[in-house]
């Protein structure tokens, strides 16, 4: 075992880089990778990265990365990829969680070019969202039989048109998708049209998950004319593939929905109307037979399907559901036709590595959950050229590797160290809270809320908090609110959508100047995982509390799952630990966004340091438990850090060493000075409204 608590890789793979570093210009790197490269100059730590990617690539081989924010992941793939593609005829597929992440893939391209490197790039994202038909219905199933129909009748003007001037435009420069679309529609064209057609000829696509893990593959890659021997895929932010592998397996089934696909289905076919009416009474009734929510077999809903069905056979029920979706979104019809259709093939069709489970009573419904992304990237993986997967929070890569079912042979596996400055970030840990379940309560509830409010007295600007759930969120945030503190609330609502979120940052930024704000949201929300707080825009993350799945029969079934398959404590900590895990690595990024940003991290939850949580955590990520937190804060950013011998006697209340009193500011010079800084309030009886927000 590691110092620290942590276990080396298990499969007994070396994590760290064996080549050389390479900084400095890029006069050092391979003439090729070089003349690819966007930049004049390599980071320090992004040679070794970009060495390993070169290699892998190369020897076709796929290199799972955790790389550290401030690595330059983009440009070490795109660089190392597309410089191999281009030479010998391949295509870069460079996926994206989220169309966020398209302009930086985007801009990176479009540096590679302005440095003389010939690189044809595309940018893609569903064909819904490129869609210039003002009829096209806003559902995704329904949506993929609208335009499939109108392309079929060739009763689509946009697609009709040829694509041939928006797709030599989109060869000459690299275009964001947004700047693609307005491009077609200035020419009469179908945007996605000419973002394939364009790719045929391209080095690099950029483009969402979805494009090769889900059926979508089979109908892309005919149309750009590549099989998949022929591609190099580039993941970025591929700790959130596996998720998003099982989503696109998960649906749900219940009565309504039934009973909804039956009214729309008689205005065009009454017979198909009929077998879903009598579907839904069945299914209706095997829900509402058992209470409680269960595990149950395939049969068990086919059974109740075919017993409503009368006569009429499964494959009956699925053609004349489809037929008849696909005539009411060929009108432009919203329909959930689709949708059923899809749910029940899947149900029936799919048998390795899914759950399947009924919620009974009256409004139950029948659940389908894939365990296992294996099933969908297995295949997927064995057959490409070679990949890189790289994310800030790619830990273990291991891990990621068996989960998505790569190759032991074809791996490389690399965790680089953070490149930031190791004084510029400090990670506290107080020992005397936690959010586990048998321990939450009002007085836990209070605690938090105690330590919370002395961090927050002791930060000169904004702090984010993320919790959870929104529960624990609500229950501190109301003991929060008794006491009086110089910070204005942002609270994140479970509703928000985009615009929302934007209005959250830009509240920050125009509080940052004057006190700072107190930003309460949720781990694994867009606020923790998707925004990029820029320029130092956070002061200090807090984390609440383990974000462990709560007890379910999905979560006992996925540890059950992954023990059998990797066995007991590796299945374990894949399942259920290592998610948590990483969904407080990805709130704890938020802060430090380059080497000039300085921030501390304060972990509100004593599991932290058990040792089967504390061996879970990257080396570059050190758990120091303090006694108080809000000192340790205060000694982050008003004093150098020293030991705590060295700070007696300084005369300030309470021992808050440096917390901005007289005793402590009199040792500073003026200039180093805190405006307005003092010890943390104590919590009073009396309630006192403060900031905005709720």
């Amino acid at each position: 075992m590691t110092p620290g608590g942590r276990d080396p890789p298990q499969d007994g793979t070396s994590l760290e880089s064996t080549n050389a570093t390479v900084s400095g210009g890029t006069e050092a790197l391979d003439p090729g990778v070089a003349s690819a490269f966007p930049f004049e100059s390599i980071r320090d730590g992004q040679g070794a990265f970009l060495a390993d990617a070169v290699g892998a690539v190369r020897e076709g081989k796929h290199l799972l990365a955790h790389a550290p924010t401030g690595t330059g992941k983009t440009a070490v793939a795109l660089a190392a990829a597309v410089e191999y593609a281009r030479r010998e005829g391949k295509l870069v597929l460079f996926l994206t969680s989220k169309q966020s992440q398209h302009w930086i893939a985007v801009d990176t391209l479009r540096r590679m070019r302005a440095r003389g490197f010939g690189v044809i790039g595309i940018d893609v994202v569903s064909k819904q969202a490129m869609c210039l038909n003002d009829r096209a219905p806003r559902t995704a199933h329904a949506f993929r039989q609208f335009c499939e129909s109108h392309v079929r009748t060739r009763t689509c003007a946009w697609f009709n048109h040829p694509a041939d001037a928006a797709v030599k435009l989109a060869a000459q420069k690299v275009l964001h998708v947004s700047e693609l679309v307005e491009a077609s529609r200035a020419c009469g064209t179908c945007p996605h049209k000419a973002a394939m057609e364009a790719a045929r000829r391209a080095h690099v696509v950029v483009c969402d998950y979805n494009y090769v893990f889900s059926d979508i593959r089979d109908k892309v890659l005919p149309r750009i004319e590549r099989p998949l021997d022929e591609i190099v895929l580039v993941v970025d932010e591929a700790h959130n593939l596996p998720d998003r592998i099982r989503s696109h397996l998960t649906g749900d089934l219940d009565a309504p929905m039934l009973i909804r696909a039956a009214k729309e289905a008689k205005v065009v076919d009454p017979e198909a109307g009929a077998l879903l009416q009598g579907v839904a009474r069945s299914v209706h009734q095997a829900l509402i037979a058992r209470e409680g929510d269960r595990v149950v077999e395939r049969e068990e809903l086919i059974e109740s399907v075919e017993k409503g069905l009368k006569g009429a056979t499964f494959d009956d029920l699925l053609r004349t559901a489809a037929e008849a979706g696909e005539t009411l979104a060929g009108r432009g019809i919203p329909t959930v036709l689709p949708e059923i259709a899809e749910f029940l093939k899947r149900w029936r069709d799919v048998r390795e590595g899914v759950l399947r489970l009924a919620h009974g009573g009256a409004g139950g419904r029948f659940s389908l959950r894939l365990l296992d992304p294996a099933i969908l990237s297995r295949r997927v993986f064995a057959d490409v050229h070679a990949s890189l997967l790289m994310s800030g929070t790619l830990h273990p890569p291991e891990m990621y590797a068996d989960l998505l079912g790569i190759e032991p042979s074809r791996r490389v596996l690399r965790a680089y160290p953070d490149p930031f400055p190791p004084e510029n970030r400090r990670i506290l840990v107080d020992a005397r809270v936690t959010t586990s379940y048998d321990r939450r309560g009002p007085t836990m509830y209070t605690r938090i809320a105690e330590a919370m409010v002395g961090v927050v007295a002791g930060v000169p600007g904004n702090v984010a908090s993320f919790f959870p759930s929104y529960e624990t969120l609500a229950a501190v945030l109301e003991r929060v609110r008794s006491v009086p503190l110089p910070k204005q609330l942002v609270v994140e609502k479970q509703e928000w959508g985009a615009a929302e979120r934007a209005r959250a940052l830009e509240s920050l930024r125009s509080l940052r100047t004057r006190g700072g704000g107190l930003l309460l949201g949720v781990m694994g929300g867009s606020l923790s995982e998707g925004v990029d707080y820029a320029g130092n825009l956070l002061d200090a993350v807090v984390i609440v509390g383990l974000p462990l799945g709560p007890p379910s029969l999905e979560v006992e079934a996925l540890k059950a799952y992954y023990m059998r398959k990797f066995g007991a404590e590796r299945g374990y900590d894949y399942a259920y630990v290592y998610p948590a895990v990483n969904k407080v690595l990805q709130a704890a990024g938020r802060c430090i966004r380059s080497e000039r940003d300085r921030a501390v991290i304060v972990l509100l939850e004593s599991r932290l340091l058990e040792r089967r949580y504390a061996r879970c955590f990257p080396p570059d990520f050190p758990l120091a438990p303090v006694s108080d937190v809000g000192t340790g804060v205060r000694t982050f950013f008003y004093r150098p850090w020293r030991s705590p011998a060295s700070r007696r006697g300084t005369g300030c209340p309470r021992s808050m060493t440096n917390c901005g009193g007289p005793a402590s500011a009199a040792k500073r010079p003026s200039s180093a000075r805190p405006a307005r800084r003092a010890c943390p309030p104590r919590f009073s009886t009396t309630s006192t409204s403060w900031g905005t927000g709720s």
